[in-house]
């Protein structure tokens, strides 16, 4: 398991921690869903392989939600959430949409503050107002993510699993556990916002 990945606050996050120490299966070529029954079964080592797979993945989406300084410690937390509640998963091939649904809710835990970003792209004239267009993976322009940051968090997310983890609308919908229409309203209002900002730079 990545070293920064798993923390060692508790005797859990220990256990975890002392995996790295061990010599391992090497699990590079198992595909996913064998490897999260593996792990659903108890195989410390699969589970070891499968965090370590989805770290680079996991942190890629957590870090532009709650920034660089609180990212080690989300992403300590899902580490141990995940450890904690692989058991329940009853299908190995949900693992990518439960494991990014859960790095969603603890980004957000981090993020309860912002509230006003969430009410305005929930509001009824905000949404009307907007495109709901399904952009094409090849239609983001080239450096629109870069300014991701200043996205409120909810089309945030919707962007990063969209076009960064290349997931459809409606796997993002479902991941964050919100309509397949405010998944959309929130896509076209942040690339707008981006592509706002992007051309006040003169990048455009």
């Amino acid at each position: 398991m990545h070293p920064q990945f798993v923390g060692t606050r508790s005797n859990t996050c220990q256990g975890l921690s002392s995996l790295l120490d061990r010599q391992m299966p090497d699990y590079r070529e198992t595909d996913e869903p064998v490897l999260v029954a593996l792990a659903v079964n108890g195989d410390r080592d699969a589970l070891e392989a499968l965090l370590r797979r989805f770290y680079g993945p996991l942190r890629a989406f957590v870090t532009p939600l709650v920034g660089p300084s609180h990212a080690d410690d989300a992403l300590q937390e899902i580490a141990l959430i995940i450890f904690q509640n692989l058991r329940y998963l009853r299908h190995p091939a949900a693992f990518r949409a439960w494991a990014f649904r859960l790095a969603s809710r603890r980004a957000f835990r981090y993020l309860k503050r912002e509230t006003p970003w969430n009410r305005l792209e929930t509001d009824p004239d905000v949404i009307a107002s907007l495109p709901a267009p399904e952009p094409q993976l090849e239609a983001l322009e080239p450096g629109l993510l870069a300014t991701i940051e200043q996205v409120s968090p909810a089309s945030r997310a919707v962007l990063l699993l969209h076009y960064q983890e290349h997931l459809s609308i409606e796997e993002t919908a479902l991941v964050l556990d919100i309509p397949v229409g405010t998944a959309k309203s929130r896509l076209a209002y942040g690339v707008s916002v981006l592509r706002k900002l992007i051309g006040q730079k003169g990048t455009l």
